[in-house]
């Protein structure tokens, strides 16, 4: 069998060949898939078992933002202050300030040195916030951008805040109105309503079982709404 070559003398590709290169290359491609999403699984199911699992209860926040946020964190009691935790995440911009305390304070940039996997999950999130978060959120990342300010890095520093509150407390996001007016038949169909997308989540990733496990945080919320709201959150 002759082999074609070029003027260069190098192998020219035949069919047949090519549909061997392609079948591989369709094959690692598949493999990468694979591991992909047994990579995903792996970060849910250890997800699971930590505080962080309450941030997927915000809209806009799945698994994978809420494992590099947590992870990053750390465990939420051991974090002094939200100040100290949004400068360690490089999101808060320098001041500085001249002519004693009666002179005018200046913004400048955030410092570079600070956790960029941190920074780099709560912006991802601010973001997300804007474009996919609960109404309260998406109003106030506009409300931002609207006077001239850098929308992702505020609600970024906003995220922390609530997230903090919900590791910390064990609750899921509620939107402000709700928790300014606080009404059980409100608050239930709010529960029954969120509940799909939050199963959903956790089904996509192969962890359900795992994440609302009694010993678990999002089991033990999940029991204690039932209980407290009589109402059936079904896996």
């Amino acid at each position: 069998m002759r082999i074609p070559l070029d003027a260069a003398g190098v192998v020219v590709p035949t069919g047949r060949i090519m549909c061997a290169i392609l079948a591989r290359e369709v094959q690692l491609y598949r493999n990468l898939l694979r591991c992909i999403a047994q990579a995903d699984r792996q970060s849910a199911l250890l997800l699971a078992k930590t505080p962080a699992a309450m941030l997927t209860t915000i809209k806009g926040i799945g698994i994978t933002l809420a494992a590099g946020s947590g992870s990053e964190i750390g465990d939420p009691a051991s974090q002094p202050s939200l100040r100290r935790l949004s400068s360690y995440a490089g999101i808060v911009p320098r001041v500085k300030q001249t002519g004693g305390p009666d002179g005018a304070a200046r913004h400048g940039t955030v410092s570079r040195r600070c956790n960029h996997l941190l920074k780099n999950a709560v912006v991802q999130i601010g973001n997300h916030f804007g474009q996919h978060g609960p109404e309260d959120l998406q109003e106030d990342h506009r409300r931002r951008g609207a006077n001239g300010q850098h929308a992702d890095f505020g609600m970024a520093r906003r995220f922390l805040r609530v997230g903090m509150k919900l590791m910390r407390t064990g609750q899921c996001y509620i939107p402000a109105q709700l928790r300014e007016h606080p009404n059980p038949n409100a608050l239930k169909a709010y529960y029954l309503k969120s509940w799909p997308r939050l199963h959903d989540i956790w089904k996509k990733a192969g962890a359900l079982e795992e994440a609302f496990d009694p010993h678990n945080p999002l089991g033990q919320w999940r029991e204690c709404v039932q209980e407290l709201y009589q109402i059936e959150l079904p896996l």
